[in-house]
């Protein structure tokens, strides 16, 4: 069916709201001529019309359909460019499964602000209510890297320090939004154009089928790609080319590698007080302490028993992690687990085969991993790697060790651990800037 064999079949069906569906095909035509992939992802998604909602267009999810929000009558007031940008910054999220990537993550207030920073740079202009790169710069005070992943501008706000924290909070920007996503400015209650409060799903909502979901949304994106003509193809983006998986990508090193590279140096390198050491500077002033290298734990790294993780994936992986820990003179143990860890464990060397034997039954257990820290007495500093498809259960009691890296052989919204993890990253990542 041709693009306007399918405005036209919009076109029946009668308005809703306040002539909302006319309007909507109205701006859907308008970015087919301009930016006909965008379009095509616009035309794919199913309209869901509510004069009630928070913002003047969102992702929602409906069970696992994704869906496209909108208030018609906030729409309309929206100038004709305006409305056609925030059409193009939804279409954008979608591309980079933000509302699937997301879904199970607690703090949405965060999650808003990344993914918005991030697909704004896509666009000539960033609808009303939604972050800029420039801005959070900014406020910031310092230069962040441009077209990066939302996950990357997640871990900066994630690390922000307090005072960070509250010139953001004067701005305007609620870092800490409530579970539902709202983002409100404190003390007003206003409409905004964008609203993500349908990406997050709770624990007790109906049944989530991530599977399903991730199978859709796969299906909108490769037949919007499908429609589009090869002239309209060459003047998208690289990173938007390579998102969808049609243009081979240079290889580059994994995030969660330069990431994982990134603390384990901060560790070696520290430094902390001692009064067990004499003051190098001034030795005969004994009420000054020293300084004795920052004690550096042993690497613990846990390989998920349940056959899901690839034997040659595990091995690439081991062997970068095996670089870092040569480069840092540290030490690593792997132990496999399911629904317990088995112990002992195998030092990490170069090239070693990891044992992959089934003990016992039962299904996996991440809960275990943290019970076996505390239990073994291991060093709340200590750097935890979790190797797995991230299928377990949803609640467990971390016991304060928050230094953990999950490393999914699946998408990163597929951790089932709906508490808020250290790190999360694919272990093997594709090209997903955005």
């Amino acid at each position: 069916m041709a693009w306007w064999q399918k405005i036209f079949h919009h076109q029946q069906k009668p308005p809703a709201g306040e002539n909302g569906d006319q309007l909507v095909t109205s701006l859907v035509t308008t970015i087919l001529h301009h930016h006909r992939l965008l379009g095509e992802v616009l035309l794919q998604l199913p309209r869901v019309y509510d004069s009630v909602a928070s913002g003047a267009t969102g992702l929602a999810w409906q069970g696992n359909q994704l869906v496209l929000k909108i208030n018609p009558r906030e729409l309309a007031k929206l100038r004709t460019d305006d409305a056609q940008i925030l059409l193009e910054h939804e279409a954008l999220h979608v591309f980079w499964r933000h509302p699937l990537r997301y879904a199970a993550y607690p703090h949405q207030g965060l999650v808003q602000l990344a993914t918005d920073v991030a697909v704004n740079q896509y666009l000539p202009a960033a609808p009303a209510g939604t972050v800029t790169l420039g801005q959070l710069e900014r406020l910031l005070h310092q230069r962040l890297p441009e077209k990066q992943d939302s996950q990357d501008y997640l871990a900066v706000l994630e690390g922000l320090s307090p005072e960070e924290q509250d010139r953001l909070h004067r701005a305007g920007i609620k870092l800490n939004g409530d579970r539902k996503g709202k983002k409100a400015a404190p003390g007003k209650n206003t409409l905004t154009a964008d609203t993500h409060d349908g990406w997050y799903h709770h624990g007790n909502s109906v049944a989530v089928n991530q599977q399903v979901r991730i199978g859709k949304i796969r299906q909108l994106l490769q037949k919007a790609w499908s429609q589009t003509p090869q002239r309209d193809r060459g003047l998208l983006p690289g990173e938007i080319r390579q998102q969808l998986n049609m243009h081979p990508t240079k290889a580059s090193t994994p995030l969660w590698q330069i990431v994982l590279r990134r603390q384990l140096g901060s560790v070696v390198n520290g430094k902390q007080e001692s009064r067990a050491r004499f003051n190098r500077r001034q030795p005969l002033r004994m009420d000054l302490p020293g300084q004795v290298s920052h004690l550096v734990p042993d690497l613990q790294i846990f390989v998920d028993n349940s056959g899901s993780v690839p034997d040659k994936e595990l091995a690439w992986a081991l062997d970068a992690i095996n670089g870092m820990v040569k480069q840092f003179h540290l030490s690593a143990t792997v132990y496999t687990f399911d629904a317990h860890v088995n112990f002992p464990g195998q030092k990490l060397r170069p090239g070693v085969k990891v044992k992959r034997e089934r003990h016992g039954g039962g299904g996996t257990s991440f809960q275990s991993i943290f019970d076996f820290l505390r239990h073994q007495r291991i060093s709340k500093r200590a750097v935890v790697v979790i190797i797995t498809d991230g299928w377990g259960e949803a609640t467990l009691r971390d016991h304060h060790y928050q230094n953990v890296y999950w490393l999914l052989t699946t998408e990163r919204g597929q951790l089932s651990v709906s508490a808020r993890a250290s790190h999360v990253f694919e272990l093997k990542e594709k090209s997903d800037n955005g």
